[in-house]
């Protein structure tokens, strides 16, 4: 892997505007912020509740709804993000008082977005109000349907707006102020809870689950969002958590949340096969311990599930694939159309190159399509037209052909892409930068995530107190001050080829882990190289 160092030549003017340590002015300086940026990253704003238009004329519609018993029908999404926003919207109406019903789509049968049949089956029951949480503005027939069958429309949603949305109201982060245009669907849906003095204990955890979980930039009021659930989880104020982590460790971080609970709740919409995501709502929705703890189980007994599938079929794919090409496309329909995916993004950290994976499902090729470079996605494949179904974000999207499209479409992609350089960039620190109180000091500016990330540590050690083998040889770990270690797994030239270096460079990213109520910190090793 080649290694690109970033330029922080300004981290001493930060050290001196901020009054910081030099770790966290160089990890800062790394991020590139904006003036204003870097400000709200040492002082957090206060955020008083966001006043907008489209959160009023909701308002007005639920008040009417209210006094004149008409029922909202809540369509959301079978992701993490949907189903958190989901939840929060039953929240919010039960609260209310006003009657309502909510639907998860099954991601083989229905697809993603709104669609005519649930809206007709809606209007049949009695519902007057469809209201969308995270999807909704690519959702055009079924808007136009839903006009026709004089249903009140409110899409509220975070995805890229592609065309004009039919609605009454259009709730959206791209019409909010900039603090809060990178909300995910849960985010909005906690801005009209707040709009209406409703947040309580479980939509802030809701609302944090799901920002992690989409992987939304953690800036402006997306941070507060983030630091307030981890607030409630980790004074146990919200049970629903605590059961579904089963083995969380406290204090839990956003890595936490990111590797244990959001991967759970995203299975659950994944294996449509085996579960239905609707109880994943009812889940989070219940106070009910015993009934928690069933549907727990449930959960993670599917998501170990998910696991051995992943496996087997990433491995079917090792097998198969043609990794040579700039752009990896592969097409296989024994593959699990809810498993792609995943499949995509571990390839991606594979091998460092754009993916789609695609399966066939009902007589179409569904994919799934990640990138983690500078690359839109989004923007490469806007002037593609022979698609069936197609959106997402700059660095994740869905799309689905027809057969006899797949060529068309790898012609398309090879034709419009440019291959990158690729590179890991990573911040250069010194020895003396890593005491005690620099890392502390760095930590508690918590929690980070995209676009508020920790850089790929790059560690020239001259001397480290221990260097030993953990529980197997490939498996190293070097003590190289009192409060840091550097571990690297999986290293086939195991422990005696670095036995005896004085000099060793480390490539790594940072983490925080508390141990006999002690705050210890690790250095997860990519690379390690002799000097």
């Amino acid at each position: 892997m080649e290694y690109k160092v970033i330029n922080t030549d300004g981290y001493r003017q930060i050290m001196s505007d901020y009054h910081v340590g030099s770790l966290t002015a160089k990890a800062v300086s790394a991020m590139n912020y904006t003036t204003q940026e870097m400000a709200s990253f040492f002082h957090e704003k206060e955020y008083p509740v966001y006043r907008h238009e489209s959160l009023e004329k909701i308002r007005q519609i639920l008040d009417e709804a209210l006094h004149n018993n008409r029922k909202v029908f809540i369509y959301g999404d079978y992701d993490c993000d949907g189903i958190c926003a989901t939840t929060i919207m039953v929240k919010v109406l039960n609260k209310l008082g006003i009657e309502n019903g909510y639907y998860i789509p099954n991601r083989a049968a229905e697809n993603y977005g709104l669609n005519c049949e649930r809206v007709r089956q809606a209007s049949e029951r009695g519902y007057q109000i469809v209201l969308t949480v995270d999807n909704g503005v690519s959702a055009h027939e079924a808007l136009r349907l839903a006009k026709e069958l004089g249903m009140t429309r409110i899409v509220t949603d975070h995805h890229i707006i592609t065309d004009d949305v039919d609605c009454e109201v259009l709730c959206h982060p791209s019409l909010f102020a900039e603090d809060y245009r990178y909300l995910c669907g849960a985010g909005v849906a906690y801005l009209i809870a707040d709009y209406l003095g409703l947040v309580d204990d479980s939509i802030k955890a809701l609302a944090m689950l799901a920002t992690i979980s989409d992987v939304m930039r953690l800036k402006y009021f997306n941070v507060k969002l983030v630091k307030q659930g981890l607030e409630v989880v980790n004074n146990h104020r919200y049970p629903n958590i605590d059961i579904l982590g089963r083995d969380l460790k406290y204090p839990v971080t956003e890595r936490e949340i990111s590797f244990n609970i959001a991967p759970k709740v995203n299975t659950t919409g994944r294996l449509f096969d085996l579960c239905n995501p609707n109880n994943t709502v009812r889940f989070f929705l219940t106070d009910d311990i015993r009934t928690m703890m069933v549907l727990a189980a449930q959960i993670n007994e599917l998501n170990e599930k998910r696991k051995d599938l992943v496996t087997q079929q990433y491995q079917l794919i090792m097998n198969d694939c043609d990794f040579s090409r700039p752009f990896i496309i592969y097409y296989n329909e024994a593959l699990h159309e809810g498993l792609i995916g995943l499949i995509a993004n571990k390839l991606l950290y594979e091998t460092n190159k754009p993916t789609v994976i695609l399966t066939k499902s009902n007589n179409v090729l569904k994919g799934s399509g990640r990138s983690k470079s500078e690359l839109n996605l989004m923007n490469l494949l806007r002037g593609y037209d022979y698609y069936e179904t197609f959106g997402g974000h700059a660095k994740a999207f869905g799309i689905s052909l027809k057969p006899e499209n797949l060529a068309e479409f790898e012609k398309y992609i090879s034709e419009n892409y440019t291959p990158e350089e690729v590179t890991t960039e990573c911040l250069e620190v010194e020895m003396s930068d890593l005491t005690r109180e620099n890392l502390d000091e760095l930590f508690s500016y918590a929690p980070f995530g995209e676009a508020r990330r920790i850089p790929v540590l790059k560690v020239n050690c001259d001397g480290y107190l221990d260097f030993r083998t953990l529980s197997t040889p490939d498996k190293l770990k070097w003590q190289l001050n009192e409060c840091i270690s550097a571990m690297k797994m999986n290293d086939s030239r195991g422990y005696e080829y670095y036995s005896g270096a004085g000099r060793l460079c480390f490539y790594g990213s940072l983490s925080s882990s508390v141990f006999n109520r002690r705050i210890n910190y690790t250095l997860w090793c990519d690379s390690v190289e002799i000097l």
